[in-house]
């Protein structure tokens, strides 16, 4: 994202970005397109790109790999791609997220609370308010800005608060999806910037696992109509760059650990587990950190590595430090990071939520998470 804001340049008064350019992706090729399209595949990881989808058009055009951020999960890497800053920077940590402002836990991107599903808005919490630092990235740039995106989200709370002034351009199916792009790219004769989101490898990873007929088959469909896409943008001197959000990993039913079958690890929390299945936020109550982290070393340690938050922040787990940290992040990761080890994942239940097994998870640090292909296309 600091290349594509470097070289499609931000509005007077606004300060360029602070984080480094990629290497694979230098400004200047930016610059010297007249339209960038940014596509992100949520869910498709490199790995699996790289083992299953040799033949296609993606692949082809594939110029390397680039991490995700972390956590490893929609939320927060959207998040960075639509304001172009670090998860310290731009505070959502996460599906599950604390907030003071409620005294509760929400998900962060329906923009409700977790369990009983209010929605934040009618509990008092303006979205603009909450969501208006950092600015969007299509509020800096000095170019016109678009926002490919399913019907059903697209005027969300937190898509209207993270795209700005971007114009919209909704759509249903696939092969909407990849019309739309090319409207956006048509629409306008002025420099662009047109961001495009797809969800379905995603969903069906969750439901079918990494392995399935069902991931296979959205990832071949999505060849046939991304090339389709390429021929009809050819010689409109438009830079397509496809990449995804996070990779997938599969977690069998038996490496699935239930919080309430540990009930003295779960009546020393504070709050309701937060973050993800595979990366989870833990809040202690006060002066039980000590056998907290001796009893989760007891009963869980075969599965998931502790780590006390300020330590990982330290790491740089969530960013260099720049100096612009939002004020709520470091409230927003807990006491301990549960870092589930390789096909583990960890929940607990709230009130008012269905019960249910993700075969495909992500939200964790090995190499399937976290690396994503960067795939880059001049038009």
């Amino acid at each position: 994202m600091a290349s594509i804001e470097a070289g499609l340049g931000t509005r007077a008064g606004m300060a360029m970005p602070r984080h480094p350019a990629l290497h694979l992706l230098p400004p200047e090729q930016v610059r010297a397109a007249r339209r960038v399209v940014l596509i992100v595949l949520d869910g498709l990881g490199d790995d699996y790109l790289l083992a299953h989808g040799r033949d296609t058009a993606f692949a082809a055009h594939r110029v390397g790999r680039i991490n995700s951020v972390f956590p490893s999960t929609t939320a927060t890497a959207i998040t960075t791609f639509l304001t172009g800053h670090s998860p310290r920077e731009h505070g959502l940590t996460g599906w599950n997220i604390w907030l003071d402002e409620i005294a509760a836990v929400a998900t962060i991107l329906p923009f409700r609370t977790r369990g009983d599903r209010r929605f934040l808005r009618e509990m008092g919490v303006n979205p603009l308010h909450f969501f208006e630092r950092p600015l969007p990235l299509a509020s800096r740039l000095a170019s016109v800005a678009s926002t490919v995106s399913p019907r059903w989200i697209i005027d969300s709370d937190y898509n209207l608060a993270h795209n700005g002034p971007a114009l919209r351009f909704p759509y249903q199916t696939r092969d909407q999806f990849f019309d739309q792009i090319v409207r956006a790219v048509n629409a306008s004769g002025e420099r662009q910037f047109i961001y495009a989101y797809y969800p379905e490898i995603d969903s069906n990873s969750h439901d079918h696992g990494t392995h399935s007929l069902e991931v296979a088959s959205e990832l071949w469909r999505l060849d046939q109509g991304f090339r389709s896409m390429l021929q009809r943008l050819a010689g409109t001197d438009t830079l397509v760059l496809v990449t995804a959000d996070h990779g997938f990993i599969d977690s069998p039913a038996e490496q699935s650990i239930e919080l309430e079958r540990h009930p003295a690890i779960a009546a020393m929390l504070a709050h309701p587990l937060c973050g993800e299945r595979r990366l989870s936020y833990a809040y202690v109550k006060p002066g039980m950190q000590p056998e907290f982290e001796r009893a989760v070393a007891a009963e869980l340690g075969h599965a998931l590595d502790l780590l006390p938050s300020a330590q990982a922040v330290a790491d740089g787990w969530f960013g260099e430090a720049l100096g612009n940290d939002h004020p709520a992040f470091a409230r927003r990761i807990g006491d301990y990071l549960l870092m589930m080890r390789p096909g583990w994942t960890i929940k607990d239940w709230l009130p008012g939520e269905n019960r249910h097994h993700l075969l495909g998870v992500h939200g964790g640090t090995t190499p399937a998470e976290m690396w994503v292909p960067l795939v880059v296309r001049e038009c």
